[in-house]
């Protein structure tokens, strides 16, 4: 874990475990209060999988930390791969369970909200990358990040 060359930490965000960046660029999003959250999202729940909603208020947020950190460590992430990835299994009393992709609406409603904040961009094809300006902000969060867990 330890990149110091030159007093400078080449840091990227694949050195930070994900609970710590997601939770950390989750709150970052909710203080800049640039995000839009329409007023149905407390209502809902992720996925057909699902019994309840999600119990924490600002989980859209999360959500929108989480899709930025699958789609710069994976990259040309669509809406189907991204529906398999937040899925889960079903529940159906005594007979097995099975596996259900998350809610599609919720997943498009964040990428699009991401492409408004210009944080991801699509390319020709339309697949979905992180773009070089919010890459290199990311990268310098995610070195602050890592200089505050070496330091404790």
């Amino acid at each position: 874990m330890d990149k110091i060359i030159n007093n400078q930490c080449s840091t990227t965000l694949r050195d930070i475990p994900s609970s710590i960046f997601i939770s950390t660029y989750g709150n970052y999003l909710k203080n800049s209060g640039q995000v839009q959250v329409p007023s149905w999202v407390d209502l809902i729940k992720s996925g057909s999988h699902k019994i309840f909603s999600p119990s924490n208020p600002d989980w859209i947020f999360f959500r929108l930390a989480s899709l930025v950190r699958k789609i710069y460590i994976n990259g040309g992430q669509g809406v189907g791969s991204l529906r398999k990835i937040y899925g889960g299994k079903k529940k159906r009393g005594s007979k097995p369970a099975k596996k259900k992709s998350s809610g599609g609406k919720i997943i498009r409603l964040a990428l699009k909200e991401l492409e408004r904040l210009k944080i991801i961009e699509k390319n020709l094809i339309g697949k979905r990358y992180i773009s070089k300006k919010a890459r290199k902000d990311i990268d310098i969060r995610s070195k602050k990040i890592f200089l505050t867990i070496e330091n404790k």
